[in-house]
């Protein structure tokens, strides 16, 4: 049987469960390295999608977006203001792992209601632009330091002033690994205090 202390994190946990003596620094010990746990699954996970086969599936954006604005409903009790052509015609679709994209989308509007209160506006537009969709995710929120915009889709980055709100700091980084694997481009342009946008550009389905 493989020993559990092969795993650092997973020992100190044990070793804090099998302790006599409850304590507040115990508490503290085992809920950080239950949260570094989830960071290197999630590390793991985000190698593993450089190099992993995806599904190439037909993806409607309307349906896509429908989806991600529920879903960041749900998860944040925001409501996203949603503005899709549809003269003269819809977009296109896209072609693509469904589930990532949704990850993907999820992920910036996610980001778009955590970092935004609640009277604060986010905005989801699309348009087709010479063969790509190209989707801005925009808000009215506390926006990203001038000098750490660049940095943004670094794994483990995080605003130094969005440290009071819950977070990995993986978020984006997973975004452009998605969007890097489906052939489009993620940018940020943000101003601090004004708000941040999001552009994911997408090449759309022929």
């Amino acid at each position: 049987m493989r020993s559990t202390t092969s795993n650092p994190i997973t020992a100190i946990r044990a070793a804090v469960a099998a302790s006599a003596e409850t304590t507040p620094q115990l508490g503290t010990i085992d809920a950080q390295t239950a949260r570094l746990s989830r960071l290197v699954a999630d590390l793991r996970k985000l190698s593993e999608l450089q190099t992993a086969d995806l599904e190439q599936s037909r993806v409607v954006v309307a349906d896509l977006v429908a989806d991600v604005v529920d879903a960041v409903r749900d998860a944040h009790g925001r409501d996203v203001t949603v503005t899709l052509p549809t003269a003269p015609w819809p977009l296109p679709d896209l072609l693509g792992d469904p589930d990532l994209l949704f990850v993907a989308l999820f992920n910036v509007v996610a980001n778009a209601a955590k970092y935004s209160d609640a009277g604060d506006v986010v905005e989801l537009r699309g348009d087709e632009q010479r063969g790509t969709v190209v989707l801005d995710v925009a808000d009215t929120g506390r926006g990203i330091p001038a000098d750490e915009v660049d940095a943004v889709f670094d794994e483990l980055a995080r605003g130094s002033n969005a440290r009071d709100r819950a977070g990995s700091g993986l978020g984006l980084a997973l975004v452009r690994t998605i969007v890097d694997r489906h052939g489009g481009e993620v940018t940020v342009t943000s101003r601090e205090g004004e708000g941040t946008r999001v552009r994911v550009t997408l090449p759309a389905a022929s």
